[in-house]
């Protein structure tokens, strides 16, 4: 059986891809852009936080469910990076 590497590009890579099909939207997602703009909302976060906790294996706790740490890609991919012990994204 094959392991997936998981390190901050894969994880960027998921989220931008998630966030896109959630939002339903082929706009090129930046990092810090406000998903707000693009139509997210508490149910589309939730949508999210789901995906993020089944394809990595993770549990966010109750406070971290917060809509402003799912308001950008970059807060997403730093709060699964964190969960995962995998250096944060410095760009």
């Amino acid at each position: 059986m094959s392991q997936t590497i998981v390190n901050k590009d894969s994880v960027m890579d998921f989220v931008c891809s998630k966030v896109q099909e959630v939002l339903q939207t082929d706009e090129a997602l930046t990092l810090d852009k406000d998903l707000a703009s693009l139509g997210m909302d508490s149910f589309n976060s939730m949508n999210l936080v789901i995906e993020f906790e089944t394809r990595f294996e993770i549990v966010f706790d109750d406070e971290e469910l917060l809509f402003e740490n799912f308001a950008t890609v970059r807060n997403m991919v730093d709060r699964i990076c964190a969960k995962l012990d995998v250096d944060s994204l410095e760009l």
